[in-house]
């Protein structure tokens, strides 16, 4: 075989160092949505005489988008990282960071409206 005729190698994709970061982004929902599951979950008998209601469905409803934004912004990533072929790993870290500071939001949120 000569060099015109030798196979080429597969351009590498950052694709794969993406979805492996998100491993971290996905634990991080999880332990997320069941701290919040819980801290919801046992404020809501307290929470029912007094409670604003509707501060309390927007705590929610942050918590809920701030994950949508989180998965879509990795999903993002690692469709450019499959077509440019560039390592974006640190995108789902950052997106994790996104999950963590919306439970802490949506957390005082609710505190909040349980006042």
């Amino acid at each position: 075989m000569t060099v015109g005729n030798a196979p080429s190698r597969p351009r590498p994709t950052g694709v794969g160092a993406v979805l492996a970061v998100a491993v971290l982004q996905v634990v991080a929902i999880v332990v997320t949505v069941v701290l919040w599951f819980f801290h919801t979950v046992f404020a809501g008998g307290a929470c029912a005489p007094s409670c604003d209601w509707a501060t309390a469905d927007a705590a929610g409803t942050l918590f809920v988008s701030a994950i949508a934004a989180s998965i879509l912004v990795t999903v993002t990533a690692a469709i450019v990282a499959r077509r440019t072929g560039r390592d974006f790993a640190w995108v789902p870290l950052a997106s994790t960071a996104l999950v963590i500071a919306g439970y802490f939001a949506a957390v005082a949120l609710i505190d909040a409206a349980m006042r």
